[in-house]
């Protein structure tokens, strides 16, 4: 979704060095967007106590709206570092195959956390 709102509404970009096409409406459209589906997709999970499901879906909304961008700046990062524009050619245009899973590699962790310890 950030991909969408960055590409409808975006003007200001977010880290023009480290990541030229991440912009702030993309971060906001997409933090918006967790916050819209957080509910729902936890409610869909079932299985658990669901007595505090909005505390639970906020809590993870946020961290992920927040802390997810980052894994997109580590692995630009990395590919400046080593002078590279994609870290690959399986999806020509889109960065390769880790660019669509930067974002999940830093919030995997803690969801999977975040669900043993709570749900």
């Amino acid at each position: 979704m950030a991909y969408v709102f960055g590409v409808l509404l975006g003007n200001h970009k977010l880290l023009p060095r480290l990541s030229p096409k991440k912009t702030v409406e993309g971060f906001v459209g997409a933090a918006f967007s967790t916050f819209a589906a957080s509910i729902p997709l936890l409610k869909a999970m079932g299985g658990a106590d669901l007595s505090n499901l909005k505390q639970h879906a906020v809590a993870m909304a946020v961290f992920t709206s927040i802390v997810a961008p980052f894994g997109g700046f580590l692995a630009s990062a990395v590919k400046r570092a080593h002078g590279a524009k994609d870290f690959g050619t399986l999806i020509p245009g889109h960065g390769g195959v880790v660019d669509r899973f930067d974002c999940q590699i830093v919030t995997a962790p803690f969801v999977y956390l975040y669900l043993q310890q709570f749900l």
